[in-house]
């Protein structure tokens, strides 16, 4: 039998070609979308997305993170969930199927009506195949998700890019989404053996809400606070500036949250399988914690200093005024990933009731933030969700530092180097190429090449232990795939 680390190293293979693989060819899709459709396009989308958000969010109820968390899940446990996914989702489209044109009307888009109806099919879509999901993250399969998500995005990609040159304007992101999300659950049915019984079980269902609630509650808080910002936004702006901030922040989810994503979905289950096992738990947190650190630290910064001309090459000149909100969009990759990854560290130690706390501490500066810098502009408002995360991150090491009994010095010393690191890059950046007069073209490619192997260099010469450790994990890796 494949050990457990093993499957995770393999895991991880697959999760980040998920995310860098099947997410580099959904964003070639999105920049030829960009480049035909306009901010209003985006802006419309941008409005009712904390609406399909939150239905999505009601819809899972956390289920699908307590069947990969329970250790005896059994055949009960998986029918009872898809049952209530079903319901829950079928309910959800059917509510915003009629408050549609209240929203609409709050708006003053009546073009929402429609879109939004259609658009709140993805929801029903989904609640198809999130107990697929699990199941296949729990096995740590993302081989098989891998694939399927590959043949969906080419399929979605392909169908917003020819509404968007056929002129459907809105539609073409709309049924873009629902594409995606018809192939991915048909791929995870037909590759499946597993289908729900006709069973609820009460019992099943009281424990894994038990656990999912607490899962729910957060994710349900952070839609209204994250997500609040559209309507809010749309509402206080007008379209074309809420199109700017809605394809930053695509691009922040595309690159940020999907990368963290693609690793703490692999690491939940394999820490949730040694929770009993302190000593190889807390090692495994250290060195995952400092590699986590180190490659996202590397990727925010290329993302940050390379966005200007990046965006001025592939989406045209039109989408500049977005580049402000996108460059502090990607800041929050130095926190977010650390932050996502601690969360999953609690509640694979089962202490889901901190990582709720947290949360509820983490809203409130959001909320706080809201308040006092909503009349600065859409730049304030970014900044506030930043360090809403900042707060977060610095509780979350916290925590998990106090419930597993380690020192902060095991990750700070690390921490202090990698922003040294990541300071020094910055001051090459702005102090040394960016005082040359360069083209875009030019200017791309020499921060392309030159800040990686800045990174490198420094990162080497201070002796990064995550460095290390990535050369080690890549050669597990290398041994694993050979044999």
């Amino acid at each position: 039998m494949e050990s457990l680390k093993a499957r995770t190293t393999r895991g991880l293979f697959w999760s980040f070609l998920d995310s860098f693989g099947v997410y580099i060819v959904k964003f070639g899709f999105s920049i030829v979308i960009a480049r035909t459709l306009s901010p209003d396009d985006y802006g419309l989308m941008g409005m009712i997305l904390i609406f399909i958000a939150m239905g999505q969010v009601i819809m899972q109820s956390g289920f699908s993170a307590a069947l990969v968390q329970k250790k005896d899940t059994d055949a009960n446990d998986l029918s009872t969930a898809f049952w209530f996914n079903v319901s829950a989702g079928v309910s959800v489209w059917i509510v915003l199927f009629f408050v549609a044109g209240s929203i609409a009307d709050f708006f003053g888009q009546p073009i929402l009506v429609a879109v939004t109806r259609v658009a709140a099919l993805g929801i029903i879509l989904n609640s198809l195949s999130s107990v697929h999901v699990a199941i296949l993250t729990r096995e740590l399969n993302f081989r098989r998700q891998t694939w399927i998500n590959l043949v969906g995005t080419l399929i979605s990609g392909t169908t917003g890019v020819t509404l968007a040159l056929m002129g459907y304007e809105v539609w073409a992101l709309v049924f873009q989404t629902l594409a995606g999300n018809l192939i991915y659950m048909a791929g995870l049915w037909i590759t499946s053996k597993w289908r729900p019984m006709f069973v609820f079980n009460m019992k099943s269902f009281k424990s894994l809400f038990g656990f999912s609630y607490k899962i729910l509650l957060q994710g349900i808080m952070d839609v209204i606070f994250t997500k609040a910002y559209f309507p809010l936004i749309g509402k206080i702006f007008t379209a074309p500036q809420l199109g700017f901030y809605t394809n930053a922040n695509r691009f922040y989810e595309l690159f940020i949250r999907q990368s963290s994503v693609s690793v703490t979905r692999v690491l939940f289950p394999a820490f949730s399988a040694v929770q009993d096992e302190r000593e190889r738990f807390n090692m495994n947190y250290l060195r995952s914690f400092k590699m986590i650190a180190m490659l996202m630290f590397a990727g925010t910064l290329i993302l940050i200093i390379s966005s200007r001309p990046f965006i001025s090459l592939a989406l045209t000149e039109k989408w500049l005024p977005a580049v402000p909100y996108m460059q502090l969009f990607f800041a929050e990759g130095f926190f977010f990933p650390l932050l996502i990854f601690n969360q999953n560290i609690l509640l694979s130690a089962g202490r889901s009731s901190l990582t709720l706390k947290i949360d509820i501490i983490k809203k409130a500066v959001i909320l706080l933030s809201i308040l006092i810098v909503w009349r600065m502009g859409i730049e304030a408002l970014i900044i506030g969700q930043v360090t809403a995360t900042v707060v977060a991150l610095v509780l979350s090491i916290r925590a998990v530092l106090r419930n597993q009994g380690l020192m902060f010095r095991e990750i700070g010393t690390e921490m202090i180097r990698l922003a040294t690191v990541v300071a020094v890059c910055f001051l090459v950046n702005y102090g040394v190429i960016e005082s040359f007069p360069l083209s875009d073209w030019p200017e791309l490619i020499l921060k392309l090449t030159v800040i990686p192997l800045c990174f490198f260099l420094l990162a080497r010469a201070l002796r990064l232990s995550a460095l290390v450790d990535l050369k080690k994990f890549m050669a597990e890796h290398l041994n694993l795939r050979l044999k």
